[in-house]
């Protein structure tokens, strides 16, 4: 079965369109306002379990969909039809625009579905998992990347800076309350998934300690990683 791509649709109503309003904003100023590097792993983290037909949910400017060696059978789309338009410059592939807790994709439609640093931002993250579960085909895989709770401290600390003027500090994404790893199982085996990976990267997000970061990566230390990794497969 092949995906129905859907057109190019506005969000203009919903529980997630303050969300569509804070990314439109941020939009120009995304790539160069975020860290690099901790882009980077979490793009190497996920590329590797890409198959088939994919579609990146909450893609932002596609830094996972840009990665694949081949985008004739991806999709990608944002909630922000600003992100989509900075997506459609990068990717050779349909950027569309919708919300990820109602996709607009026929059943069993894709084989891997990529939902990079966008669960927590979501009203309903139940919703999206029971979407996503809809739209990928027997054996496809959800591939989530998350930020670990432990962050919260740095996002705070940062929001403050960017009250006090600093610039360059990423930009005011409305501070989410970021999900706990055993929540993301128990929502997506709720789903009907079966959580295959777990993995926990990034103690220390700076590219010049990349060494120290995939040592720490394999000791305790690890749960103390910034960025949460789950590979999701449905039956």
């Amino acid at each position: 079965m092949s995906a129905t791509i859907p057109g190019n649709t506005s969000v203009h109503s919903g529980p997630n369109l303050r969300v569509a309003a804070i990314f439109d904003d941020a939009a120009s100023v995304y790539d160069s306002t975020s860290n690099a590097y901790t882009m980077a792993r979490r793009v190497e983290a996920i590329v590797p379990f890409v198959r088939g037909r994919s579609l990146e949910v909450g893609g932002g400017t596609a830094a996972v969909t840009r990665a694949l060696g081949d985008q004739s059978r991806a999709i990608h789309s944002d909630i922000s039809p600003e992100m989509c338009g900075v997506a459609r410059s990068k990717v050779s592939c349909p950027s569309v625009c919708f919300d990820a807790e109602t996709i607009p994709i026929s059943n069993e439609g894709v084989d891997t579905l990529i939902s990079s640093e966008m669960i927590y931002y979501l009203s309903r993250p139940e919703e999206f998992a029971r979407e996503a579960n809809r739209v990928l085909s027997s054996g496809g895989r959800l591939l989530i990347s998350t930020t670990n709770p432990v962050a919260t401290i740095l996002e705070r600390g940062r929001s403050l800076l960017r009250r006090l003027g600093f610039k360059n500090m990423f930009f005011d994404d409305g501070s989410p309350s970021f999900l706990a790893m055993g929540r993301i199982v128990s929502m997506l085996e709720g789903a009907g998934f079966v959580v295959e990976q777990k993995r926990h990267i990034i103690v220390l997000p700076f590219s010049f300690l990349d060494w120290a970061n995939r040592i720490l990566e394999r000791t305790p230390l690890k749960h103390i990683g910034l960025f949460m990794i789950v590979v999701a497969r449905k039956p």
